[in-house]
């Protein structure tokens, strides 16, 4: 389902992390952030013959990962675009916006929501003044046990009600990647970076609060 985007918000990201849009309309824009991420990881300064098949595949597979996030419902991903000493963390966030056509009262849907993920102690979180559900899962996939490519995701998802607009949800949904115990942990960390982020969230623009402008806004993330 396609909405328009009403859930104006800043969040605080990591250094080298940016924001890919995955709506039709971003496409120019997503053009240009994918051009710098490929650029800042294979510079004009390498080999061409080399580097050019590369920055083609990288573009692609960014490319391709945007638009499953888009076709899945996703207004944005989340990724970090530069490679820290070479590696680049096992890491994603995506962004998206729902609506509920039900009555019912935000907490009433986040109490069902922390019944079917099995966290109701803990799991009802207030994100900027907003009631939100916080869940986490672990998944893994298809490949056999002991398989070297056989992996795990740690996600949290963090299902947010938008304060000014009764029925809307934004939904912001991490992912780390991991394959071994040392992996684990740093996906362990990951998460615990991304729990910190959501602490600098701010709504942003909301009719009939104070302060509602983006530069007072900022300044409460920042101090």
């Amino acid at each position: 389902m396609t909405v328009d985007l009403t859930a104006s918000f800043v969040m605080t990201l990591p250094p080298g992390w940016v924001r890919l849009p995955a709506r039709p309309e971003a496409a120019d824009h997503l053009a240009h952030e994918l051009d710098a991420i490929v650029a800042a990881a294979l510079p004009d300064d390498l080999p061409r013959d080399s580097a050019e098949p590369l920055r083609r595949q990288f573009r692609r597979q960014l490319a391709r990962t945007v638009g499953e996030a888009g076709e899945a419902g996703a207004t944005a991903v989340y990724l970090p675009g530069r490679p820290v000493d070479g590696y680049t963390l096992p890491a994603s966030l995506t962004e998206a916006e729902v609506d509920d056509e039900s009555d019912a009262e935000p907490v009433e849907v986040i109490a069902r929501l922390l019944v079917d993920a099995g966290q109701l102690d803990g799991g009802l979180r207030d994100v900027d003044g907003a009631a939100a559900a916080r869940t986490e899962d672990v998944l893994t996939n298809d490949e056999p046990e002991g398989s070297w490519e056989r992996v795990w995701t740690r996600r949290v998802v963090y299902t947010i009600s938008v304060p000014h607009r009764p029925g809307r949800w934004l939904v912001l949904n991490f992912s780390a990647v991991y394959g071994d115990e040392p992996s684990e942990r740093l996906a362990a960390a990951l998460v615990q970076l991304f729990d910190a982020l959501v602490t600098t969230f701010r709504w942003i623009d909301v009719p009939g609060a104070e302060p509602g402008d983006l530069e007072t806004r900022l300044a409460e993330v920042d101090a």
